[in-house]
């Protein structure tokens, strides 16, 4: 771990109140469950953070049993379920993976919605307490922490002399790899057909004419090699896969004050860290798939943009079918979810669901 973060663990940990002299206090484990074993957020961040940063800051007082899913055969679709009954203290999720089971908690990452990165960090914080009453009511949990994955764009086999610009209708009528309601309500939207891909299966889908276009965040792809499969990175702005840190609320309630604070502020020092670190992720992944710079293999793909015509219509088409969408879906399990979401994302970005 670099010296810096390990200096900022150390600085956070000084407000936790050690035992005082003479007094006893037993050390304490916890159980963790981190995302994708294979990926940079749980390679560089999540796994430090547990595994390093929280027993050296607790003084040994906390000792961490952390892995990623993929290292436990978990799939992030149950992940929440399995937080809510005990099976893990703390756990780290998607919301692209547990929204199935709540469209609230899809409002806070639908496709098409969300421009950039600082713009994303912002719709976090907006909606960040709609979501943490929803994970309270639904999954016994509390949220600690809100981050994001890498921007998300189109992987695309296109003709050699598409133009660096184009407007919505070359994406009319190709097939575009979907996961998740609102996303393939954007594919929809762009009058292209949605098809459920499996990421692993995306290649090979690629290469037999299953699908005409991935879609992935920047790095995943590069790291992936979809640029040895896909000619072209259409940065057609899909937005970014949001996440959390979420603590079971029975073991939150059973530590001191002093142990809550503690918590809160190493997640709180991680989140920033980890917005920083997705900044980063975004830009080696965009450079390392198309032209470069970039310090390993370069992908070579061309890059394809959206003319400013097509951005203004792309912003109409998502407003009056991903957020329409999403508003009957989520204000039939859960009444006052429109008002919500309007309140908090919506003023921010100056968009209705309805």
């Amino acid at each position: 771990m670099p010296k810096s973060i390990l200096a900022a663990a150390a600085l956070t940990g000084a407000a936790f109140a050690l035992p005082a002299a003479g007094q006893t206090l037993g050390q304490r484990d916890f159980a963790v469950v981190g995302t994708w074993g294979q990926l940079s957020h749980w390679r560089d961040s999540e796994g430090p953070f547990w595994t390093q940063t929280i027993p050296a800051a607790s003084g040994g007082r906390f000792r961490i049993n952390a892995k990623p899913l993929t290292e436990l055969g978990l799939s992030g679709h149950g992940v929440m379920r399995d937080l809510s009954v005990g099976a893990f203290d703390f756990a780290h999720g998607v919301f692209l993976y547990v929204s199935a089971d709540s469209p609230v908690i899809d409002g806070g990452d639908l496709a098409g919605v969300v421009p950039d990165l600082a713009t994303m960090r912002k719709v976090m914080d907006a909606y960040r307490g709609v979501l943490n009453a929803e994970f309270e009511a639904k999954y016994n949990s509390s949220i600690l922490m809100l981050y994001a994955w890498p921007r998300s764009h189109l992987y695309c086999n296109l003709p050699a002399d598409t133009p660096d610009q184009i407007g919505l209708e070359a994406l009319k009528g190709l097939k575009i790899r979907s996961y998740g309601a609102s996303l393939a309500d954007l594919i929809g939207a762009l009058e292209a057909q949605p098809v459920p891909v499996a990421f692993g299966e995306v290649p090979q889908a690629l290469q037999r004419g299953v699908i005409d276009c991935g879609v992935t965040g920047t790095a995943s792809a590069y790291d992936a090699k979809w640029y040895q499969v896909a000619t072209h990175e259409v940065r057609l702005p899909v937005g970014y896969t949001a996440s959390f840190l979420a603590v079971n609320r029975d073991v939150w309630t059973s530590l001191t004050d002093d142990e809550r604070a503690f918590f809160t502020a190493q997640a709180a020092a991680l989140e920033d860290r980890m917005w920083e670190a997705t900044a980063r992720e975004d830009a080696r992944g965009m450079n390392c798939n198309t032209q470069g710079p970039c310090p390993t293999e370069i992908g070579g793909m061309k890059i394809v943009t959206l003319t400013d015509a097509a951005l203004a219509e792309l912003k109409a088409r998502v407003e009056s079918t991903v957020l329409r969408a999403f508003g009957q879906r989520c204000e039939a399990t859960s009444p006052g979810c429109i008002a919500n979401w309007n309140a908090t994302i919506g003023a921010l970005l100056g968009l209705s669901a309805g």
